[in-house]
Formats: structure tokens, sequence, C-alpha cells
């Protein structure tokens, strides 16, 4: 059975800034925003946005639960753009073991309607196995740190949105990675900051590699 638009749900979860004067981040998350509602807008009878205040643990498992209930929602997409650490999400009110997530979301029951879930989480690997045990049939996360959206987030979205399979969307963003990390290395030593020796962008596909938004 082919998955058209009506069919098809994807639920944003952006919280990237912690304080006023947080401007990276900021300018990382506004541009997140963008890029998923330009790319995808069109391709998904629905976008639920969890931006900023709404992006908490039980925003996320009530969009979950409300799409989930619909009989014509048939597959659930998520992107999960937020801060990362191991075996962890950070969401606005707090982080939260995927673990623990992955039990709370397996309790909804909604197997077979779970499919794709694409983190920009810093250590998303780390998080892939219990998306899978919650339901997803796909995972998208990264070795380490993640710093490569402004070179991957585009491409691999536009070529998910012309029904490429997921293996083939991330393809073209694997040559850039490298230098884009190597940047952000830079960066970080310059500044000291404390991810400076932890950057790895490089995305781990677990699950369905031939998962396509059709599919």
């Amino acid at each position: 059975m082919s998955i058209e638009k009506k069919d098809r749900v994807l639920i944003v979860v952006n919280h990237l800034t912690s304080g006023e004067t947080d401007y990276l981040y900021r300018f990382i998350e506004g541009a997140g925003r963008a890029t998923a509602e330009a790319t995808l807008g069109d391709d998904y009878v629905r976008l639920v946005k969890l931006y900023g205040g709404h992006a908490t643990r039980a925003d996320f498992l009530a969009a979950l639960r409300a799409e989930g209930a619909k009989a014509s929602v048939k597959r659930i997409d998520v992107l999960l753009m937020l801060h990362g650490e191991e075996g962890r999400v950070v969401f606005h009110d707090g982080s939260a073991k995927t673990s623990t997530l992955a039990g709370d979301i397996s309790a909804l029951s909604l197997r077979g309607k779970l499919r794709l879930m694409y983190s920009t989480c810093c250590f998303g690997d780390s998080h892939s196995a219990d998306w899978l045990s919650a339901g997803f049939d796909t995972a998208i996360g990264s070795k380490k740190v993640n710093a490569n959206s402004a070179v991957e987030l585009a491409p691999l979205l536009s070529l998910w949105q012309f029904n490429f399979k997921v293996s083939e969307c991330l393809a073209p963003t694997i040559p850039p990675t490298g230098p884009n990390d190597e940047v952000a290395r830079i960066y970080g030593r310059a500044h000291n900051l404390g991810w400076k020796d932890k950057v790895d962008s490089s995305k781990v596909v677990r699950g369905d590699a031939n998962l396509r938004i059709s599919s």
C-alpha cells in the first residue's frame, strides 16, 4: 500500500535555546524549523509543531497519542531537534532517558503507525535502539556530538520529499560532514567548549534503511 500525503503526519519537536543570549542555538533552532516547514510542509497532511515551551515530554507523548488515534493517519514520522546526551534527550522541561520514553511510547500501542525517527540530537545513535523498541521502523542518529545540520538537514529532507530511500537521502550528506565537523572542532577548541573533542556528526541508520516517504 502506497502511503500518500493524506495518510501521513510529521511531528517536529524543536527546542535548543536556553536564554536570550544563546545566539548560536537560537539561529540553529530557527533555521531547523524553517527548513522543515519549507521542505516538508506540502508533503504531509499535517505538521505538528512542538516548538519552544511546547517541546515537552508530555506534549510529545500527547501528540503521538492524538495523531495515532486518528483512523485517517497511517504513518507518523518524527523530526527530533533537541539537545542530547548518551541515552538521553533534553526537552524544554528537562532531560529524559530514551529507554523510559520507549516504554511510554510503546504503551500507546502505535506500532505499525510509527515510521521514521530522524534525530539531530547529539549522541542520537545511542537513542536509536530505544526508538526501534518503541515501535518506529527506522531511526537515524549521530555517533557523537552533532554539528552538521547546515550541510545535512535540507538535502536529506529534500530527497526524502521526493521519495528516495532513507539510505539514499543520507548519502550526499556524507562527504561534507567530515570538513564541517573539523570546523566545529576548531570553533570548540578556540572557545574551550566542553564538546570540542566529541564531535562526530556521522549518522547511523538503524532499522529499515529502504524506507521511503511513500512506504
